[in-house]
């Protein structure tokens, strides 16, 4: 267990956890907690908390906080990795930005820059703004994508890079209100991975999927009009797609199937490729695995099943960009696989 009961009570208690990420090098773990709100007004701001953890420290200095209130519940974390850089970063759905650096920076940054924020369309007049839906890691660099379908590129600390040459949604332009709201309510992106920077897929709004492949971007002929909600990147290019109703695709390129026939019991929150299977995690938490052209509960899988009574603190992962480790966190627990044995990280208080 990485806590004892004093660091958990210092550290964790009163929060739940919202998202996970496997830190920049060996035993880094990032965790970004959620103030519970049982007792509390929900107008009132709650505490985001980024907890950092460094496994190989005494439990005294173990663990290091930033608390913010300026995250709002949108927000998610990940990591970049070396040679780039290697920080934690969170964003929340305003764009706003909390990023820790050790001994070198820590703390809010400015809102990531969007070039059309505050400013009325030429044609129509309506202001539109950029929100982040989804910031996750492909390869070594992080991103954050979001409405009205855009990408951004973590560059280094308080920089950022806007992935213009994927078009604003052609229906801001128009005159009529009505036209232009119906492009900003379907323009998510939801969600993104890829093996580096350079080659990589996002997904989102009624079928909408783009890969970017050595450096240039392309939208894809995806066959669905659904919402799609996650993608996973094997290391062999193949990708995999869910959807609202909790389908899976696979493919790449122009060319996907759908390898689940009926559809799920809900849409996926999360989803990662690791040890040669594809691993989801709920909306309402619980982690599955692919097998035999169905998602079945991890703990039911037919090899290394995930521990018994750990479904409850699945709601979150990450994979190594080295792929030898994946994370699976959620409410007030966390645990790692390596593909062939689970290790309960901690699971409520010691």
């Amino acid at each position: 267990m990485i806590f004892d009961r004093d660091t958990y009570r210092r550290f964790f208690d009163g929060y739940f956890i919202r998202d996970c990420t496997i830190g920049f090098e060996d035993g880094r773990l990032g965790f970004l907690l959620f103030e519970e709100q049982e007792d509390k007004d929900h107008d009132e701001p709650f505490k985001v908390r980024l907890l950092a953890v460094k496994l190989a420290n005494p439990v005294e200095t173990r663990f290091f906080t930033l608390t913010t209130h300026a995250l709002g519940l949108g927000c998610d974390l990940s990591s970049a990795w070396a040679p780039d850089h290697s920080e934690f970063v969170s964003v929340g759905i305003g764009r706003e930005t909390l990023a820790y650096k050790p001994k070198v920076h820590k703390g809010q940054e400015a809102r990531i820059p969007f070039h059309g924020a505050g400013e009325p369309h030429p044609a129509s007049g309506l202001m539109y703004d950029s929100i982040v839906l989804r910031t996750a890691r492909a390869g070594t660099t992080v991103f954050s994508v979001g409405a009205p379908f855009r990408v951004y590129e973590r560059l280094g600390p308080g920089q950022w890079r806007e992935h213009t040459e994927i078009p604003l949604p052609e229906g801001l332009a128009s005159t009529e209100p009505d036209v232009a709201d119906e492009a900003l309510s379907n323009s998510d992106f939801n969600d993104l991975a890829g093996l580096s920077a350079q080659d990589l897929y996002v997904v989102g709004s009624r079928g909408a999927a783009w890969r970017r492949h050595e450096g240039l971007w392309r939208q894809l002929p995806f066959p669905s009009t659904l919402d799609l909600k996650t993608v996973a990147v094997a290391p062999d290019g193949t990708a995999y797609v869910t959807d609202e109703r909790g389908h899976v695709w696979q493919g790449r390129d122009d060319s996907w199937r759908r390898l689940t026939q009926k559809p799920h019991s809900e849409s996926f929150l999360d989803s990662a490729w690791f040890a040669g299977r594809l691993w989801c995690t709920g909306n309402t938490g619980g982690c599955y695995v692919l097998q035999g052209g169905r998602m079945v509960l991890a703990m039911d899988a037919r090899r290394q099943p995930m521990p018994k009574g750990c479904s409850l603190v699945s709601r979150r992962l990450d994979v190594s960009p080295d792929g030898r480790r994946m994370l699976v966190a959620g409410w007030h627990g966390a645990l790692e696989f390596d593909g062939e044995h689970w290790t309960v990280l901690f699971y409520g208080e010691p």
